[in-house]
């Protein structure tokens, strides 16, 4: 297959651009939440180190999905599996968000934004054609045949300048 043949779909682009989304909605959502109650008087020393550890993972979170966008948009299929797990359960979270929103009486944008996005980054990712079959590629640059065995089925074997003995593979040397 030539290079041609392996260029980003754009289903990975949106999908990838999407992931991205959540992460920076995550990590705006955690700096803008530290900033508020932080500002508040009426919480305690041990409250506010509670409430900045906790809010410490899931800025990790927003900042591990940030990366994983990056290496969807490169076509690792270890990122692909991994922010559609990663999708479900930010999904999840969002949801857990817009409830405890929704319920205090506030308008839940965090939360809306999040299960939003995070659906469309799933769909985006899994449902064309296309995005699959550049995520279950194979490599484009395979690793060479270890010494002394054959090529990897469907490689062509390599070709030295001297002919290859009996039972010796082509382009290997004798064992």
């Amino acid at each position: 297959m030539s290079e041609l043949d392996f260029r980003r779909p754009l289903s990975v682009e949106i999908g990838a651009s999407l992931v991205a989304v959540v992460g920076v909605i995550s990590v705006g959502r955690v700096l803008y939440g530290v900033v508020v109650n932080l500002g508040q008087d009426q919480w305690s020393a041990g409250a506010r180190g509670v409430f900045l550890v906790l809010n410490s993972f899931i800025l990790l979170v927003g900042v591990f999905i940030l990366v994983l966008a990056y290496h969807v948009r490169k076509g690792r299929m270890w990122a692909w599996i991994t922010s559609l797990v990663v999708m479900t359960f930010t999904i999840l979270f969002g949801a857990l968000l817009l409830l405890i929103t929704a319920v205090g009486g506030g308008i839940p944008l965090a939360g809306g934004g999040i299960v939003l996005v995070g659906i469309a980054a799933m769909v985006t990712l899994t449902a064309p054609r296309t995005a699959r079959a550049y995520f279950s590629r194979p490599p484009a640059y395979p690793q060479p045949p270890a010494y002394g065995y054959p090529p990897a089925y469907g490689h062509p074997p390599v070709v030295t300048s001297p002919p290859a003995q009996p039972g010796q593979w082509p382009g290997h040397p004798p064992v």
